[in-house]
């Protein structure tokens, strides 16, 4: 039987990976979880729509502040990032900083087998997950208050693109744990191939912006192998409490949105 069109074309599968990671359209009537391994391809493009969405009103809000009269740049910053956090977490319904979560009660429990698991589907907020929380959401708001008071939006429009990668090469260093969850579903949409395209065009990016001179070139192998490393940890969790599931995937995302602003200040 043949797949519907939707499956199988380039703009179909970006609509589908932008209607499961934001609220910015509403998904198909006839899509289900199936749907969710042929679109990871696109995660990359719906997350660099995502940042626009983000990011243009964070800047048009950012320019009404700045021409105020005897305006404070830094606290102009400081609300303008908020904003740009406050819609971030509005369009992605709060879906990836869930998962960060609950993977920080999880992993701060130090517990193994299904008691990790049980702690790790818990919705109720724990004292560990909140501090994951905590910090990832006050170093996302620094940073991206510096790359506003720097006039760097560009960083900003990329890096929802470049956490939604993080998903891409998440899949590919470690084994779903249930391969019918939504976690399993979309890591079937992974390949080393893939991860192995999205690495390469990663690091074209971030040497073409050090070559326009909007960074340093000692900031690409450090944004490099820093994000090998975050992820390396996250997979090597993951194995050893039996492989990945959709909680790993948004932590993944987080930090390494995180770990991307960071490490372009």
């Amino acid at each position: 039987m043949a797949l519907p069109q939707h499956r199988t074309s380039w703009p179909g599968r970006c609509y589908d990976a932008l209607a499961f990671l934001t609220r910015l359209v509403p998904p198909r009537p006839d899509c289900s979880g199936r749907d969710l391994g042929p679109c990871l391809p696109c995660y990359g493009p719906a997350g660099l729509c995502l940042g626009l969405a983000v990011t243009l009103p964070c800047w048009l809000f950012f320019l009404v502040l700045w021409r105020r009269p005897q305006a404070d740049p830094l606290l102009c910053a400081a609300l303008a990032a908020w904003l740009w956090m406050a819609l971030e977490v509005w369009s992605t319904r709060g879906l990836h900083w869930d998962g960060l979560a609950d993977l920080g009660d999880a992993s701060g429990s130090g517990a193994q087998g299904e008691r990790f698991w049980t702690i790790l589907r818990d919705s109720r907020l724990g004292a560990f997950g909140a501090l994951h929380l905590l910090l990832a959401f006050g170093g996302m708001w620094l940073t991206v208050c510096w790359h506003i008071q720097a006039g760097q939006w560009l960083w900003l429009v990329a890096a929802p693109a470049w956490g939604r990668a993080c998903v891409i090469w998440l899949a590919a260093l470690a084994p779903p744990r249930e391969p019918d969850s939504l976690g399993g579903l979309t890591c079937a949409g992974a390949s080393p191939a893939l991860a192995g395209w999205y690495a390469l065009a990663a690091l074209l990016a971030l040497c073409g912006l050090a070559l326009l001179g909007h960074h340093a070139w000692w900031r690409v192998p450090v944004t490099a192998l820093g994000q090998f490393f975050i992820l390396r940890q996250i997979a090597t969790l993951a194995r050893s409490r039996g492989g990945i599931s959709g909680d790993f995937l948004g932590a993944g995302i987080q930090w390494g949105q995180l770990w991307f602003l960071a490490s372009t200040v």
